[in-house]
């Protein structure tokens, strides 16, 4: 090969000649079309690996009159949710020939059709992904609706059955907690509930009071609050569970939305001289990678933030535009320190 031929960028005529198929064939590939044969697939893809080839987005665009861009929105806050959900959908839209485009809003006050109209609408994305609480913004969806905009909702609250929706079993996971804690000698059980606009709140909070009833207690055993918001989830979740204990003070296992608040807990403990787990058992939901390394480690369910975004994104790449289903994903209770575990 000359030395020009050397620099030049691989082409998609390149790699269908050296693999000895069919331009179309390399496209259907790079696309993850299904009807092309794994022994195929496997052949071009390592002529790409080999070559370097990368699609041209723009030409690859114009002569498909799709955009290959898929949105999502993410709150304007540090949160671990957010972030493994982009992460998610970050990788499954490079695995698909895909980009993400990733607009930020205000968890507190969304005014998301707007927001949709001043920013997203213009990329002209093939899809949105949309997360809680906009998975439940009416008006948003009906302008994606107006646009022909595909979309995709993870754990939406209202009409589940509009779209494509992505959801994780949150209930199971609680209950497998609850019956931990039951077994560990706890009665009394406190729950810090997420926003309220969220479903998985209510979902959460209402799976714990169902199986503390259901191993021999009652509701009443149960003291949920909502969340004292102070900027941040861990903060939050240290004030509120100091207001929670002073007005519950025989709570002996508290269980939060997610980790953040969950670590806002401990630190609570900590500093008014609790120890975790004898005095307070802390549990949390999500298992993120802080909850490894807390002292001491904390118990939670972990749900797959990430493969819910990946398997978003597949539904909007390989469903039909009309598809309603509803995808659900397993979580698994994990035990550590925090209520007694190794």
């Amino acid at each position: 090969m000359k030395n020009e031929d050397a620099r030049r960028a691989a082409t998609l005529a390149d790699v269908a000649e050296r693999a000895g198929v069919s331009a179309k064939t390399v496209s259907r590939v790079v696309n993850e079309h299904p009807s092309v044969r794994d022994t195929t697939r496997e052949r071009v893809k390592a002529v790409i690996a080999e070559t370097g080839f990368q699609l041209n987005l723009a030409a690859r665009s114009l002569a498909a009159s799709q955009s290959y861009l898929i949105g999502t929105f993410v709150a304007d806050t540090a949160s671990l949710y957010y972030s493994e959900l982009a992460r998610g959908a970050a990788r499954a839209c490079r695995a698909l020939g895909y980009h993400l485009v990733t607009e930020e809003f205000d968890q507190r006050n969304p005014v998301a059709a707007d927001h949709y109209e001043r920013t997203l609408r213009q990329t002209r994305c093939d899809g949105m992904i949309l997360p809680p609480p906009l998975c439940d913004d009416l008006a948003l969806l009906d302008a994606l609706e107006r646009d022909g905009v595909r979309y995709v909702r993870i754990s939406p609250m209202l009409d589940p059955d509009r779209s494509v929706a992505v959801f994780a079993h949150d209930a199971d996971g609680v209950s497998q907690l609850a019956r931990h804690l039951w077994e560990k000698g706890h009665r009394r059980f406190g729950v810090i509930n997420g926003p309220s606009n969220f479903a998985s709140s209510a979902t959460r909070r209402d799976a714990l009071i169902a199986a503390v009833c259901a191993l021999g207690g009652s509701a009443s055993d149960v003291t949920a609050s909502k969340m004292l918001w102070d900027g941040t989830f861990p903060a939050t979740g240290y004030r509120t569970a100091a207001q929670l204990l002073k007005d519950a003070p025989d709570i002996s296992a508290i269980f939060t939305f997610n980790d953040e608040l969950a670590l806002g807990v401990l630190g609570y403990a900590h500093e008014n001289g609790l120890r975790v787990p004898k005095d307070l058992a802390v549990a949390g939901f999500d298992d993120s990678d802080a909850s490894s390394f807390a002292w001491p480690s904390l118990t939670t369910v972990s749900q797959p933030i990430v493969d819910m975004a990946v398997r978003a994104v597949q539904a909007l790449v390989r469903d039909s535009p009309h598809a309603r289903r509803r995808i659900e994903c397993p979580v698994r209770l994990v035990i550590r320190a925090s209520t007694g575990g190794e």
